[in-house]
């Protein structure tokens, strides 16, 4: 089955940036990692995005198909140029995108983040745990903002989403990286790791591209001020896989 172009362009950023991620981290690691350790789970991660992400695509669209309209809800938007549309598309999705991690933490939808949250050894393929649900949350913001209401042609849907094969990667990377002055609205490694890290602090840090709407919200924690090295909480996985696979 012939890949749609959308697809390739994601398939391509994944191989390009895993070789520059995996590098960076073997040459200058930020902590210790036993990458055999959690090998196969991530393996197994990785393997129910590639072959249930397009799934979970095509479930969100059936469901927004009942609200499609003939053109867009906002017209002057749609027609925008692409100049403006992409960057619009970016600055929404990960708006709409922190508001879904947010709600997932949430006694109702934790079940469908807990799979990520199993993570012990926060390394660039560790990234990949995500459930079912999971992957159809995330996909009907994404879906409703370029397809329903921007109507962002396929090649600008290409450029969104190897965007976002590119911040999961580097939100997981184990590395110690400095942005400077652009950390005031970029997140890096070190500020994803907080997220990840002591019970007590998982719901802080929701953000995925920029800081402002943790800071904006009440969900801000500097890495400076509590410093890189926090202990993980791994969430444990005996008798309960399948579930958290699943996200159920």
């Amino acid at each position: 089955m012939a890949l749609h172009p959308e697809q390739v362009a994601q398939a391509v950023t994944l191989f390009i940036v895993v070789l520059v991620i995996d590098r960076w981290e073997r040459l200058r690691p930020g902590y210790p990692v036993d990458r055999r350790r959690e090998l196969p789970l991530n393996l197994l991660a990785m393997g129910v995005v590639i072959f249930l992400g397009e799934q979970a695509k095509r479930i969100a669209q059936v469901v927004l198909g009942l609200y499609q309209l003939g053109s867009s809800p906002l017209p002057f938007l749609a027609g925008l140029p692409g100049a403006v549309k992409v960057p619009l598309a970016v600055v929404l999705t990960d708006f709409s995108l922190y508001w879904v991690h947010r709600a997932m933490h949430g006694r109702l939808l934790w079940p469908t983040h807990r799979f990520h949250h199993s993570i012990g050894e926060v390394w660039w393929l560790s990234g990949a745990r995500t459930s079912f649900t999971h992957l159809c949350l995330f996909a009907l913001p994404q879906i409703f903002i370029a397809h329903v209401l921007l109507r962002l042609s396929t090649a600008q849907v290409g450029i969104g989403l190897s965007l976002g094969v590119a911040v999961n990667i580097w939100l997981h990377a184990n590395i110690r990286v400095d942005l400077g002055v652009l950390e005031a609205v970029l997140i890096t490694p070190g500020y994803h790791r907080i997220h990840h890290g002591a019970k007590g602090m998982t719901d802080k840090n929701l953000g995925f591209l920029f800081n402002c709407w943790d800071r904006m919200f009440g969900t801000y924690v500097s890495p400076r001020a509590t410093g890189l090295d926090v202990p993980l909480h791994a969430e444990p996985t005996e008798n309960r896989l399948l579930r958290m696979v699943l996200g159920i």
